[in-house]
């Protein structure tokens, strides 16, 4: 170790040191932990979430959806000229009509 300065009575190179080394073990720390809470966030995941059964009213409610999204198109309105078109159906005349 170097000798206290003369002038502050303070040992610099050591109290730089030592600033660094607990910078680096707080870093190091908040690591780690965000680590563990990781782990638990996707054990918790994996028990809550994906092994969870699927129940009979969630497949019926996601049939009715996906059978709403793929209807031909109709008309909601046809007073006003309210149409309803599938998205894909959409955005495939969109690029059709900018393509040109």
């Amino acid at each position: 170790m170097a000798a206290a300065d003369k002038s502050t009575g303070f040992n610099t190179p050591a109290v730089v040191l030592g600033g660094l080394a607990a910078i680096i073990f707080v870093f190091a720390m908040s690591l780690f932990i965000e680590g563990g809470y990781n782990a638990a966030k996707n054990r918790e995941l994996q028990t809550k979430i994906y092994s969870a059964p699927v129940s009979e009213e969630t497949t019926a409610l996601l049939a009715e959806q996906q059978a709403l999204l793929d209807e031909q198109p109709r008309y909601i309105n046809p007073e006003q000229g309210v149409l309803y078109i599938p998205i894909a159906d959409a955005m495939a005349r969109v690029v059709a009509r900018n393509a040109k």
